[in-house]
């Protein structure tokens, strides 16, 4: 065989080799890449299944949340009232002679909520000295004569720790006590209790007012900077539950916007950054009856302070 014939026979036998290589190595890494496609997507597919059962499980959830509503047997029971539509303002029945004023509606709820709580095995066990009325007027009291430190609480350690424990120091151990064990225990009802004290504080009672323990505005105003605007007042609100945080914060939001309008605001507390927080936080919140009404008033206020 001449030459040139070798040299074509050769390249003919490396062509077919080359081309038998490639063909076998192409069907090797396609059966690695079809393999690592498969197992990638039985990942994600497996991905997938355990994110349709966790939005599954959120949709139910928040369903159920939404539609939850505070038994009209639990506000009975609380506000002294026969029966109300959930969420509904509570009443009282009327007097035999005359229609009850609103005033003395939400007075008769405050009244029959503290009654409610000395029935309370949790309020029983605390032995009370003359019922949870007494303890809470003597709170408000001590209270409102010892207010916090709104300007210069970080001008030393001391002011800064007294802060932190100044409902502790102020009330005292077993009024402390008190109140934690009414958040504790009262988780369903505690929109619609401190709904009904908010109102109670902040109603024009006409000359009409029979029960004692409401705070002077200057007083209202004192704590809801407190709460607001200082350390020790936002650990305070740290340690409680989201929603007593979230209305804690709303109704002092509301109450700095009372002192802006009867210009009691002596500390300029800036309500703005406030509006906004309270606002992001009461719409992240589920559960809250009145979470719209919240809203729309926050909305407004936002609007009166641009």
């Amino acid at each position: 065989m001449d030459k040139p014939a070798k040299i074509v026979v050769a390249l003919v036998i490396i062509a077919v080799s080359g081309f038998f290589i490639f063909t076998k190595i192409s069907g090797w890494h396609k059966s690695k890449l079809d393999k690592a496609v498969q197992t990638e997507q039985e990942a994600w597919q497996g991905k997938t299944d355990k994110l349709q059962q966790e939005v599954s499980e959120l949709k139910q959830e928040l369903t159920e949340v939404k539609g939850q509503s505070v038994p009209e047997e639990k506000l009975a029971e609380v506000f002294g009232q026969e029966k109300q539509a959930a969420g509904a303002p509570v009443e009282t029945s009327p007097a035999p002679a005359e229609k009850l004023s609103d005033f003395e509606k939400t007075e008769q709820q405050i009244a029959a909520f503290f009654s409610y709580l000395d029935n309370q095995p949790y309020i029983k066990e605390l032995d009370l000295a003359g019922g949870s009325y007494l303890q809470y007027q003597i709170a408000i009291e001590k209270l409102s004569a010892n207010p916090p430190i709104i300007v210069g609480e970080m001008d030393s350690l001391y002011n800064m720790v007294r802060n932190v424990a100044h409902f502790y120091r102020v009330m005292g151990k077993k009024r402390v006590l008190l109140s934690r064990q009414i958040l504790n225990h009262e988780t369903e009802v505690i929109e619609s209790i401190m709904r009904a004290f908010y109102q109670w504080y902040t109603m024009d009672d006409g000359g009409q007012a029979n029960l004692k323990g409401r705070p002077s505005m200057t007083s209202m105003y004192e704590y809801a900077g407190y709460l607001l605007n200082t350390l020790g007042g936002r650990s305070y609100l740290l340690r409680r539950s989201p929603q007593v945080r979230a209305l804690t914060t709303y109704y002092c939001v509301l109450i700095l916007d009372r002192a802006n309008d009867q210009e009691l605001n002596s500390r300029g507390i800036d309500i703005r950054p406030y509006i906004k927080s309270s606002l992001l936080e009461i719409k992240n919140l589920i559960g809250l009856i009145h979470q719209k009404e919240y809203i729309t008033k926050l909305s407004e206020l936002s609007l009166k302070y641009s």
